[in-house]
This record gives structure tokens, sequence and C-alpha cells, in this order.
């Protein structure tokens, strides 16, 4: 590899956010950005998006575990698969093997991913401090994009913007090697490539994922009466706002709903649905920010205007998750192959 000249993969500035709740795992927003520069089918991926709000109230409430950390359903490695792509895993690998394989990688039209101590990384000090991290957790793990590099730098992909937007950023190779001096055992962990098998998606596959996902869909949405019972009491308690469990499982929700009502778009269902769905998505996008600037006590809603707001929301879910199942039952192709043959 050239000192100067650098490797980099074509389509850089087509890596843009598909997430813009911010709510998905640091891996899985890479994914579904870079999978989205390469395919206009990415939204196929959404189809289980709606999840299960129980699973968000175990992870958020009784784990105490941040939205990030939250194994979302959609955005898997077999939905890829059915998207046309193939991630490929090492695992750990050693500073020798990760300097001498990025390369062809690279060369191949891959990005590669691994994970990392985020506070050895400039970019991300700053943002932290910028943000109001905690200090215990700078040295949380962080996945890191590789999409080019060259004999003195590497160029990443990250999303340290205000509004988490992904800017290409590049950084010595010295940052990476210290990085890795102060702690080998935590760098190059979780490290995969990603290839592209297909210029189109298995439609059939989507098609009977969905329906297994819908035959499965049981849910009351009691979470949004959880979050709203608990609203004053995390105020109080509760020092960082994004730590709070109802900012997270709000963001959670918000983030699902958004991108579910972008995979209607792709589908057959009526315009009733996809309306429903849309309300759904715009209602939890503005709660979500009502139950943080609550949390933050910035000047909000009081707490009882928010819960009636979470009790509409809920209501709307019941009405809308119902219709969607009666609606599927009777649709006898729900992803229809489009007549553009876009």
């Amino acid at each position: 590899m050239s000192v100067d000249q650098m490797i980099k993969l074509s389509g850089v500035e087509r890596i843009r956010t598909r997430d813009p709740n911010n709510h998905l795992h640091c891996r899985k927003t890479q994914l579904l950005a870079y999978v989205g520069g390469r395919t206009p089918w990415s939204d196929l991926l959404m189809y289980g998006a709606l999840g299960s709000t129980s699973a968000i109230h175990r992870h958020c409430y009784l784990r105490g575990k941040d939205r990030w950390a939250f194994d979302t359903p959609y955005v898997t490695e077999d939905d890829l698969r059915l998207l046309g792509f193939e991630v490929f895993s090492a695992g750990t690998v050693d500073l020798a093997r990760f300097e001498s394989g990025l390369p062809g990688f690279l060369a191949a039209g891959q990005p590669v991913f691994f994970y990392a101590p985020r506070h050895h990384f400039p970019h991300w000090v700053e943002f932290m401090r910028r943000a109001g991290t905690v200090p215990e957790e700078y040295g949380l793990l962080h996945s890191f994009l590789v999409c080019g590099a060259s004999g003195t730098d590497v160029l990443l992909v990250d999303n340290v913007t205000d509004d988490h937007e992904y800017v290409p950023l590049t950084v010595g190779w010295d940052v990476l090697r210290d990085g890795h001096a102060r702690e080998p055992e935590r760098w190059f962990t979780g490290c995969a490539t990603v290839r592209q098998t297909s210029d189109a998606p298995d439609r059939d596959g989507f098609e009977a994922a969905y329906r297994a996902f819908l035959a499965g869909f049981r849910d009351g949405f009691e979470l949004y009466d959880v979050i709203g019972d608990h609203l004053v009491v995390e105020r109080a308690s509760v020092s960082a706002t994004y730590r709070a469990p109802g900012v997270n499982s709000m963001a959670l929700l918000a983030g699902s709903r958004a991108l579910f009502r972008r995979f209607l778009a792709h589908t057959a269902h009526g315009e009733q649905v996809r309306v429903a769905y849309a309300r759904i998505a715009q209602l939890a996008a503005v709660l979500s920010d009502r139950v943080t600037a609550f949390q933050a006590g910035l000047p909000a809603l009081p707490a009882d205007r928010i819960r009636r707001g979470l009790a509409h929301l809920r209501l709307r879910e019941q009405q809308a998750a119902r219709l969607l199942a009666e609606e599927a039952a009777d649709l006898p192709q729900i992803l229809p192959v489009p007549v553009t043959g876009r």
C-alpha cells in the first residue's frame, strides 16, 4: 500500500444515516447506512421494526440498559442476505493482520468494520464532551467503519455530528497503533466485512419473513403507560438524561416506527394502513422529544399532558396493529414486484 495513494471505496458520499432517531446499535446503523447507499431496497429490512414493546421494557426498565445496546429484530444478517448482502465475520484479529488484510478488502470494494474503545479517537473525545457523555462511558467500545486507507492514514465514516449524520474522517495509522498499544485486548474485536451478492432482493423471502412476523405479533403496548407512570421519578433520580429508561424507550419506539413506515411504502398495504403508521411515527417522534425535554428539566409540557399523549399513542398503536393484521391476511401478495422495475 502506497504511503500517499489511498485505496478508497466508491460511493462513500452515499453512506448516509437511515436512522434519523439514532436508536440503533452502532454496527447496525453503519450496516444500514452502507447498504442503503448501494441499493434502493434497504427499507425492506424493516418489516419487523414494530418488534415487541415488552422486549424494550425488559431492556430499558428491568435491565437498565440504553437504546444502543438493544438487539433490534431488524437489520439482521439473515435479512441482509435476503437483500443481497453477505456479512463475513473474522472475530478478533491482531494489529498486524488488520493492517495487512485491510487493503485487499478495500480493493475488492468491501468496507471493513471493527470495534475499539472510542476514547482513543480524538473526534470521539470531542463529540462526547460536547454531548455530555458521563466520564465512565468514555471508554465504551464503538464500531468503526473503514472505507479507505493509505500507508499513513485510514478513512473512517462516522456519525459524530450533532445531527448524527455520517461524514468521512481521516485519522492517522498512529492513532490506531497507539490505541492498540494501550488496550490491545479491546482492539480489533468483532471484525467484519460485507459483500454485495445480488442487485435485487429476494422478494419471496421477505414476503415469507413478513408474514411470519405478523403471525407472531402480539402486543398490548402497555409500555406507553409505564413511561408515563415513571416520568416524575426518573427526572428526580436519573442524573444523565440519555440514561433515563423512558428516554431510551421512546427513542427505540420512535425509531422503529419511523423505519416501519418506510417499509410500508414498498408494500401493497392500503392508504389507511400507511396513514395510520405515518401518524404513529410522527406522534412517537414528538413525544420522544417531549419526554427527553422533560427529563432534562427543560421548559416542557406538564407530565399529565405527556401522559395523555402517550395514552393516545397507545390507542393508535392498538388500532393500527389490528388493521395491519386484518389487511395483510386479505392480501394475496404483500410485496409485489414494482411496475417500474426500480
